[in-house]
């Protein structure tokens, strides 16, 4: 149920939520109800559809276990009910009530790749021995008894500083262990310098959830993209080094889609199933966007918000009916920060103690920092950015207009902080694909969970009409 509605409402009280989505399954005779609000989902017979659709339009009719259950998953709500004041809130009072840190860490923003369309330029800069005491010190100083600590290992490619890592991750275990917290960590990385050494190392850090690595298509695409700053192709190396971490821990394939690569990918998509990586590998894909200057200009190349909502919905599509589950879960409405950006208790650390606000910034020089860390963990502000500082602490994600009105925003809030305040005010924010995909979504997410009941093979198409 929804925070603030009442606990006991009559049928000529409650009316349809706002949030509503129906679709047809690809299955014939089941539809699929979902509530971008609350994140119930069901799938149901035409024919229940049909009563429960008379319930909505009669609400009074129905009997007060029927009321009851659709109250509780958000399909009927109060007459009066204001839905979009209750998602403002679930954000504000979510991201008050957050504790921790959550920490961006890039222990080099140097790197080894040379990629085209890369957001951050690379000068050779690695935290030194007193960065380490540095931000040992200041989690030592800021994070509270019990409260959790997550780490995303960042960069440049954090894996080409692989000692200070190390390093500083022995530190924050043993912090984190004195002060009964919770401690876990991901890294980004480009996936080339995955050794056998490192993937066992990563494989027994406790807490350790995982990595993302990306392959933008079969070698001659990728190669032409992400190439070593000596310019010579990663494809191969990135492959070997994904097939030896043998499950051990889980890999996020990031597939970055523009124009130049989206029809290749289904090559990609069988190269992974021939290699036996199924089992362990999550394929998602990514926007080629220009989030900064550095990415130069990528004009036509890139794909609009629409066209890529498209194809992230065929290519998923692809994979599922090829046996591979890729890295997609059933959207839900999550209160709270968005990101490292607007979260109470994160930053973006880079050598020097460097501290921003979002990724974007990581590789900027000390003159863009808003803070640095200094060795015994206090943190000095750059009064000429703090203002910057300011706006991630009172970031506002509804304060575009057009979406005010549009049925996904419990999901995104206005999409990516960075991206949307570019954008007027009078318009959209930075949209989700879901904007664009939503139903089709739904439906893959239904066909994904029925594989392991009727097998890749026999999946219906999926339909194109919605209800």
């Amino acid at each position: 149920m929804h925070d603030g509605q009442p606990t006991a409402v009559t049928g000529d009280q409650l009316v349809a939520s706002q949030f509503n989505c129906f679709v047809p399954s690809a299955f014939d005779g089941i539809i699929l109800m979902y509530n971008t609000a609350s994140g119930a989902f069901a799938a149901v017979s035409a024919s229940e559809f049909e009563d429960i659709a008379a319930l909505f339009d009669n609400p009074d009719s129905a009997s007060p276990d029927d009321l009851a259950g659709l109250v509780e998953a958000g399909f009927l709500v109060p007459a009066g009910y204001d839905e979009r004041e209750a998602v403002r809130q679930s954000y504000f009072e979510g991201r008050a009530a957050e504790t921790g840190l959550n920490l961006t860490i890039a222990p080099t923003v140097s790197c080894n790749f040379a990629c085209s369309y890369c957001f951050e330029e690379h000068p050779k800069r690695h935290f030194s021995d007193a960065d380490l005491r540095a931000v040992s010190a200041y989690v030592r100083d800021n994070l509270e008894a019990g409260a959790p600590l997550n780490v995303t290992w960042f960069g440049g490619e954090p894996l080409a500083a692989f000692r200070q890592l190390t390093e500083l991750d022995a530190a924050l275990q043993e912090i984190t262990e004195e002060r009964g917290s919770a401690y876990t960590q991901f890294m980004i990385t480009n996936g080339s310098l995955l050794t056998e050494k490192r993937i066992s190392y990563f494989a027994s850090r406790p807490g350790f959830t995982g990595v993302q690595v990306t392959i933008d298509g079969p070698a001659d695409i990728h190669d032409g993209r992400r190439f070593t700053s000596a310019g010579k192709p990663s494809f191969d190396k990135i492959l070997a080094n994904l097939k030896a971490i043998e499950g051990r821990f889980p890999v996020s394939l990031r597939i970055n889609l523009d124009r130049e690569n989206v029809n290749r990918i289904p090559e990609l998509i069988d190269q992974v199933i021939a290699e036996g990586l199924a089992g362990y590998v999550s394929p998602y894909f990514g926007h080629v966007v220009d989030y900064t200057d550095e990415c130069g200009d990528l004009g036509e190349t890139m794909l609009s918000r629409e066209e890529f909502a498209a194809a992230e919905v065929r290519l998923l599509n692809l994979m599922i009916r090829k046996g591979l589950r890729p890295g997609f879960e059933l959207p839900r409405p999550h209160a709270g920060s968005l990101c490292v950006g607007d979260a109470p208790g994160g930053a973006v650390i880079s050598p020097g103690g460097l501290v921003f606000r979002c990724w974007n910034e990581t590789a900027l020089p000390e003159s863009e920092a808003y803070a640095r860390i200094g060795e015994n963990g206090a943190v000095a502000v750059n009064s000429v950015k703090e203002s910057r500082n300011q706006f991630w602490k009172d970031y506002d994600p509804f304060t575009h207009a057009e979406c005010r009105t549009c049925a996904v925003q419990p999901l995104c809030k206005g999409g990516c902080p960075w991206e949307a305040e570019k954008r007027p005010v009078d318009g959209p924010g930075h949209c989700t694909p879901l904007r664009y995909n939503l139903p089709d979504m739904l439906r893959l997410i239904h066909l994904r969970d029925s594989v392991d009941e009727i097998g890749s093979t026999d999946l219906p198409p999926l339909p194109r009409q919605t209800v």
